[in-house]
């Protein structure tokens, strides 16, 4: 059977999990781990998913302005291949398709014929053409990200933030464990050193 919503164990465990069942034996180096322990649970609870959200937010941000900026500076034309492509390229990790390098010519936005290697399907045949990305010199350039890359980009910065924030946390709360449980060593140990001889001394008499 199911344990009763009222059950009174249950809020017995909890108030001893918290610290208030007015237990006098609880020191208060016990109630300073309890406090501890809470804090470190609301900031996983309420401080992580916010943090994840605003660096999300500020990747999100940052991503739009450089795309952006690329777009502003950089400049989409067609390279003309000057060479047939190989009928077998490596696939393309995003789409699959099959691409490889091939010589090509195109012009510059200053009106100069550029010469270089571009992306091209595999087995596009010479003289075909193929839009690429350069900057205002000329040369050529990586295209712009794309709102996949930013989402991706986003989804990165805020899973790596999350995950770091919860080992840092994990890692402070087991440093304050430690840190109290020498304190309190040390606590029983004074203490021992000044009713122990009354022990002794009671039992061997």
């Amino acid at each position: 059977m199911g344990t009763a919503a009222g059950d009174p164990g249950r809020w017995t465990r909890c108030a001893r999990w918290l610290a208030l069942d007015h237990n006098p034996l609880r020191r208060p180096g016990d109630r300073l781990e309890v406090v501890l322990r809470l804090l470190i649970l609301i900031m996983i609870l309420a401080g992580v998913p916010l943090a994840s959200i605003g660096v999300g937010r500020a990747v999100d941000h940052a991503g739009i302005r450089q795309v952006q900026a690329e777009r502003a500076a950089d400049y989409q034309v067609r390279a003309v291949l000057t060479q047939a492509a190989p009928a077998h390229g490596s696939p393309d990790p995003y789409s699959g398709v099959h691409t490889a390098w091939v010589a090509a010519r195109w012009v510059a936005p200053d009106g100069t014929i550029q010469y270089g290697p571009v992306l091209a399907d595999a087995g596009a045949k010479k003289g075909s053409t193929v839009g690429i990305w350069t900057n205002a010199a000329g040369t050529a350039t990586d295209p712009p990200d794309t709102h996949s890359d930013v989402l991706s980009n986003v989804f990165i910065a805020s899973a790596a933030t999350g995950l770091l924030l919860i080992v840092a946390l994990v890692g402070l709360q087991a440093l304050g464990r430690s840190l109290l449980y020498r304190r309190r060593m040390r606590t029983w140990d004074a203490e021992w050193r000044t009713t122990g001889p009354k022990w002794t001394g009671h039992y061997s008499a």
